[in-house]
């Protein structure tokens, strides 16, 4: 009784794309990359991903190029309870971006910490006291 041989047939694998992290997927795909590159493989399919991963990424960074309003985060900012009411401790800049987003700001730009962190340290009423603390001058 002859075996059956098997035949060679293409496996298709749908990858779904997570927004929050297509530059680690990025990276994973060119370190895949180079691996099959070393055991002489075919990287067609590869050279698809990747370049999908870096039209997206791409895409991405265009539409968010232009940051939110310095006005408009200085007076959202200054409605919050904290700076209404100051008292003797300070206040976290995560509750500050939580507070931001909570009241329509998008802070889902890479580096938006470090944009309201430069916000926060122009402003007169407010002094950093430590990484990511920060204290309102005018206590209540």
């Amino acid at each position: 009784m002859e075996e059956p041989q098997p035949q060679n047939s293409d496996v298709v694998l749908h990858i779904p794309l997570e927004n929050d992290n297509l530059r680690e997927e990025l990276s994973f795909y060119s370190e895949l990359y180079d691996i099959f590159r070393e055991y002489g493989k075919d990287t067609d399919e590869l050279d698809f991903i990747t370049g999908h991963i870096q039209s997206q990424i791409d895409r991405f960074s265009s539409e968010r190029a232009s940051l939110p309003d310095k006005n408009q985060i200085e007076e959202v900012i200054l409605s919050h309870p904290y700076f209404r009411n100051p008292c003797d401790y300070p206040i976290r800049l995560l509750t500050i971006l939580k507070y931001l987003k909570r009241r329509g700001i998008n802070v889902s730009y890479t580096d938006i910490d470090l944009y309201v962190d430069s916000i926060l340290t122009g402003m007169d009423e407010i002094r950093k006291i430590g990484r990511g603390l920060y204290m309102s001058s005018k206590r209540g």
